[in-house]
């Protein structure tokens, strides 16, 4: 019998909703916890840094722990611990004593991210096992900037209405997605991916690919990228061109978020059109000139609209390798996302923590946003290598497993 995985589908999309929220949230809070609890752009980028090296630490046993317990159980666990994150980051801070505060905020930034680490590895395998179709993976993409879009707007909007030591509501209230997502996923059909007929290839197999690592290394490029931009547009917006924070939140990076939401929704629609490796290849450099654009232009409007354009940019490089990586090693089953996932997530806890690094050491942010740009290109070095070296990994491992050229 058929089993209708439509209700595993829209749990697994509101998953990467309620991720957005989790990695969204706190970047919009910086400017108040640096004014209230005198915070430096170092610190606030090892928020990051905590964030992200999290999801890495998940990254090595996620996958082990979802083929020995089921992924429906870890899902569920991991949106638990995601909602008592964002509840213990409103709470700790006003419960611990001065001087412990950071402390709190670093301890809550850990719960939300082991369970952002489950969400990242075990649903793209979910999804995987599904449907193959690019459109598919994209469109999962598509929902985490979707959830940025709501993340800013709500949270702006109350950030502007609630009285500034009521902060703490916020985090509280956003708790509602991942328990919704929670539910979901304990009530849907789940598809495991270690039940494939198909047997995967093992890690130790997979290493041995030049075009395996360069997969990888594109990862960290992309994981890097999308964070630095997205965790510190917003307060690049306010402190670094200078615009009211609500004015440059909902013309940076939430227009950003809706043109990256669109372009991984609907690629499924036009993929055959713009081949992914040409659209990789464009955009990545066009990311690279937002962030030198950002950081070296005297003109606000120029400044806001690179914000806006990194939408495009970064749009696909994070979903596009996941899904040529799934091509090029069809065999790879969960070693490879995890691999993956875990050099998405490299890339996003050393990009911001070294971006707020450079901030500090150059007397402001756009120091760091033009240090930015070096990542984007990390990327397009690595693409070009990939293409030109790719039919030689074929030959080196005789496995016939890299076939994909876009």
């Amino acid at each position: 019998m058929l089993i209708n995985y439509k209700r595993t589908l829209q749990a697994c999309y509101l998953s990467y909703v309620s991720h957005a929220v989790i990695n969204g949230l706190p970047p919009l809070l910086f400017a108040l916890l640096m004014d209230r609890f005198g915070l430096g752009y170092e610190r606030l980028g090892r928020l990051v840094l905590i964030n992200f090296v999290t999801h890495l630490a998940v990254d090595a046993l996620a996958l082990r722990l979802a083929d020995k317990v089921g992924y429906r159980r870890c899902l569920v666990g991991g949106h638990a611990m995601a909602a008592l994150g964002l509840a213990l980051f409103g709470l700790l801070p006003g419960w611990l004593p001065e001087g412990h505060t950071y402390a709190g905020l670093c301890f809550s930034v850990a719960v939300f991210s082991v369970g952002g680490g489950l969400i990242q590895c075990l649903v793209s395998p979910v999804i995987n096992q599904i449907s193959v179709s690019a459109g598919a993976m994209t469109l999962l993409h598509g929902f985490y900037p979707a959830g940025s879009v709501m993340t800013i707007l709500v949270s702006t909007l109350a950030l502007r209405l609630l009285p500034a030591n009521l902060w703490y509501v916020l985090p509280l209230a956003w708790t509602v997605v991942p328990l919704l997502t929670m539910a979901g996923f304990a009530a849907a059909p789940m598809a495991e991916p270690r039940m494939s007929a198909a047997p995967s290839q093992p890690l130790r197999e997979l290493a041995r690919s030049r075009g395996f690592w360069l997969f990888v290394g594109m990862m960290v490029f992309a994981g890097a990228t999308e964070a630095s931009m997205g965790q510190w547009a917003p307060l690049f917006a306010a402190r670094g061109i200078g615009v009211d924070p609500v004015t440059g939140n909902l013309l940076g990076p939430c227009v950003s978020a809706v043109v990256m939401a669109a372009i991984r929704m609907t690629y499924g629609k036009w993929e055959r059109f713009v081949p992914m490796r040409r659209f990789l290849v464009a955009t990545s450099a066009l990311s690279a000139a937002c962030f030198a654009m950002a950081a070296l232009s005297g003109n606000r409007a120029i400044a806001l609209a690179s914000l806006t354009l990194s939408g495009i940019a970064i749009a696909m490089l994070w979903p596009g390798t996941v899904h040529r990586g799934a091509e090029g090693f069809s065999r790879g089953g969960t070693a490879l996302f995890g691999m993956l996932a875990a050099g998405g997530d490299f890339g996003c806890s050393l990009g911001p923590w070294l971006l707020g690094l450079v901030s500090d050491r150059t007397g402001g942010m756009r120091g760091g946003m033009l240090a930015g740009a070096a990542f984007p290109a990390g990327f397009l070095v690595l693409l070009l290598v990939e293409r030109r070296g790719g039919r030689g990994h074929n030959a080196d491992h005789g496995q016939g497993d890299h076939q994909t050229r876009a």
